[in-house]
């Protein structure tokens, strides 16, 4: 009988823990979906493409849109909301999570046009 109780115990640890792994998968594998289509569906809202940081702790997750200053002073939308109303029609597990979402103007990239000298670090030595 004990040996039974045992046999029990531990298959219930195994089915305990095989479905916190698969829980995790999921959410690991909808954040991963989430930052590749959020992009294009604010592309879709907005006409630019924005910077998207995402980050996951326990039960929050954060999103940082990072608009260009022309974009950031020119939106009509409440973003939050739409972003909100994005997650949770498509991404149901991850709407569950306490969501915080902030906007920033990214900083303009800056071509530069200087000539490779051979080094390969940028700094302008003579190597």
């Amino acid at each position: 009988m004990k040996k039974f109780f045992k046999g029990l115990i531990t298959v219930g640890a195994l089915a305990g823990l095989s479905y916190l792994g698969f829980k995790g998968y999921k959410r690991f594998d909808e954040m991963m979906k989430l930052s590749k289509t959020l992009p294009d569906f604010l592309f879709d809202l907005l006409g630019e493409k924005p910077k998207i940081n995402l980050s996951q702790k326990l039960n929050s997750l954060s999103i940082a849109v990072g608009l260009s200053a022309e974009g950031y002073e020119n939106l009509k939308i409440d973003l939050e909301e739409q972003i909100d109303n994005y997650i949770a029609d498509y991404y149901p597990n991850t709407a569950k999570l306490r969501l915080t979402i902030t906007k920033y103007i990214k900083a303009a990239e800056i071509e530069e046009d200087e000539e490779d000298d051979g080094c390969g670090c940028g700094c302008g030595c003579e190597e």
